[in-house]
């Protein structure tokens, strides 16, 4: 089970092994590919979770996104994907 308390600012994450984004072209959309798993992403969780690499930090990805909505109150809507993707095992915490 993952410890959600232990998800902060300075945490590092990564897709969870065996899990891999990739574009569908019939459904034109990218789509999360995991063992016995496809979930079709919309356009704000494929962009959070093709920045999680395995180097940037919670604060980074965070960080990233700003400039791109330029929206600093998007904290909590990143906390909640975050949280939902690991509870569902999408990603997983390396370092915190």
């Amino acid at each position: 089970m993952t410890d959600l308390d232990s998800l902060a600012k300075d945490s590092i994450l990564r897709l969870s092994p065996g899990a891999r984004i990739k574009y569908d072209e019939v459904r034109e959309c990218n789509l999360l590919l995991m063992p016995e798993c496809v979930v079709k992403l919309n356009n704000s969780a494929s962009e959070v979770l093709e920045l999680i690499d395995g180097k940037r930090t919670v604060a980074h990805i965070y960080a990233e996104l700003v400039l791109i909505y330029e929206d600093e109150t998007l904290h909590k809507d990143l906390a909640e994907f975050l949280t939902d993707a690991l509870v569902r095992g999408w990603i997983e915490i390396v370092h915190s």
